[in-house]
């Protein structure tokens, strides 16, 4: 998310006092302009916002770029109806056009995926294992579990994902320990990290697990390629330094691959985001297949998620963005919403200080909350 304040009225603070000092004035308000100083326009719009005189603040007004929110965001926003609004079209804009165009249609797994099998048929066989959730895929492609010299060394991460799957065991102890049989040690060795080895354990502690657990899982496509989502779901949650990781990396693969957004709620948890992820691939793989078919794109996007993004152009006028502020700064605001409410605040009060020293949450202003047996406790309710 980012916002960019276009453009806004030439010397708010000034114009918002000289506005309001009018009504009780027998000089023009050009006159009045002229003759205001900035501490002076300050002192002035202190004493309108004390007594809740916010007409004039309605001659200045201010203009946004909002990018990378949601279309879930955009039909929150547009309730606040005095306001001007410029929306990207997703009639005109495809986010999916490259992959529309593409003709190429292939069922062959990929090299990583290959080679992800080949670790999994290596450690099982390597440990004794007869049944694994990959057997039948093995089988299918002809995999035999190639010894780890015989992996060409970019696709190295993908093999060692595959015998982490079988045979690697995560132990909290206080810090979070990968132990793997000493039959897999020539896999484990082909990277260079700091092994010990333990009675029967090849073990990886201390930092070395989060360069373990960042290689096998670097490069991997959430949608398409072969992991199991449980086991990513478990690294998640035994190593917090990871997690944050996989969390950013998921930023940027939904907003690069489905031009989405992924909420705050869904990406406190792994298995949300995953199942989150298979939904967003759903709704896309549907799209271009409509789009392909000949569907408009006007109607196809019906099909499209509300987490789409889009680009807003938005402009509000002060009595507006103070409304704005006093509602969806405010905590019990959704998540995307109140993130661009503070984001906003933030660039305005950079112009105008004076004129947003009391703009936000309300309780921000006065002490106390509005919301009753909602109030989420930060300040007494009134």
């Amino acid at each position: 998310m980012k916002v960019t304040v276009l453009s806004h009225t030439p010397e708010p603070e000034k114009l918002v006092a000289a506005a309001a000092r009018l009504c009780y004035s027998k000089i023009s308000a050009a006159e009045i302009l002229d003759n205001f100083t900035s501490a002076k326009a300050d002192s002035f719009i202190q004493r309108l916002t004390d007594m809740g005189h916010m007409s004039p603040t309605e001659h200045v007004s201010f203009t946004f770029a909002i990018d990378g929110v949601s279309r879930s965001l955009l039909a929150q926003i547009t309730r606040h109806r005095i306001a001007s609004y410029s929306v990207q079209s997703l009639r005109y804009n495809n986010p999916f056009d490259a992959e529309v165009t593409d003709s190429q249609i292939t069922s062959a797994p990929s090299l990583e995926d290959i080679c992800f099998l080949e670790g999994a048929i290596f450690a099982s066989k390597a440990n004794k294992i007869t049944s694994t959730p990959y057997n039948s895929l093995a089988r299918e492609y002809k995999i035999h579990g190639k010894l780890p010299e015989d992996i060409p060394n970019i696709v190295m991460p993908a093999y060692l994902r595959g015998v982490f799957e079988i045979c690697g065991i995560i132990k909290k102890s206080p810090k979070p320990i990968i132990s793997f049989p000493t039959a897999v040690k020539p896999a484990i060795n082909s990277f260079s990290f700091n092994t010990t080895q333990v009675e029967d354990k090849i073990l990886i502690q201390n930092d070395a697990v989060i360069d373990f657990v960042k290689t096998i899982y670097s490069n991997l496509d959430f949608s398409e390629s072969l992991y199991d989502q449980d086991r990513l779901a478990e690294v998640c949650n035994s190593i917090g330094d990871f997690f944050d990781i996989f969390v950013k990396t998921c930023k940027n693969y939904i907003n690069s691959k489905f031009y989405a957004t992924l909420p705050i709620t869904i990406s406190k948890n792994p298995h949300a985001i995953l199942e989150y992820i298979n939904g967003l691939e759903s709704c896309k793989k549907h799209y271009i297949n409509l789009v392909k078919m000949g569907v408009a794109q006007e109607d196809a996007r019906y099909i499209l998620p509300m987490g789409t993004q889009t680009r807003i152009v938005m402009t509000m006028n002060v009595r507006s963005l103070y409304n704005f502020f006093n509602l969806r700064c405010c905590t019990r605001a959704q998540s995307e919403i109140r993130q661009l409410a503070n984001l906003m605040l933030a660039e305005v009060k950079k112009i105008a200080p004076s004129l947003f020293k009391k703009a936000g949450a309300p309780c921000e202003a006065t002490g106390y909350c509005p919301e009753g047996k909602f109030s989420c406790g930060r300040y007494p309710v009134r």
